[in-house]
């Protein structure tokens, strides 16, 4: 089956490059040979035997996992929530300033070699790190 999918391959890609090229005589000739292969194809297609249907697989029992030995009561929640109109806490630096304690985001900036950042509050520079 195998060498009969292959000639009918390559007699489609003939056809193909024979159109392209604009040859009518030669393309005449392949649709002839193609027919011929479409055909034999076909033959051989109704000669196979179908495949039989497999057997529906059993169903399976489900399982049901083992409970625990004790169940844990939930503590108390530590977050909370915000109303519909509230607004978010603003997110927190994990660097504060040494001069005002703010922990604004700070603006980071290059000097020389170094990372500098810069109190957005106050306007104090430190070195970063």
């Amino acid at each position: 089956m195998s060498e009969l999918t292959d000639r009918m391959r390559t007699c489609a890609a003939y056809i193909l490059a024979q159109q392209a090229k604009g040859d009518e005589w030669a393309a005449d000739l392949v649709r002839l040979s193609a027919a011929d292969l479409l055909a034999e194809g076909s033959n051989v297609i109704a000669a196979a035997e179908p495949q039989p249907e497999p057997e529906p697989m059993a169903l399976l029992e489900p399982v049901t996992a083992p409970e625990p030995p004790f169940v844990t009561e939930p503590g108390p929640s530590v977050a909370t929530w915000v109303g519909p109109h509230d607004m978010l806490p603003a997110p927190r630096s994990p660097k504060a300033c040494p001069q005002c304690d703010s922990r604004a985001h700070k603006k980071v900036f290059r000097q020389g070699r170094q990372l500098m950042l810069r109190c957005p509050v106050c306007a104090k520079e430190w070195p970063y790190g």
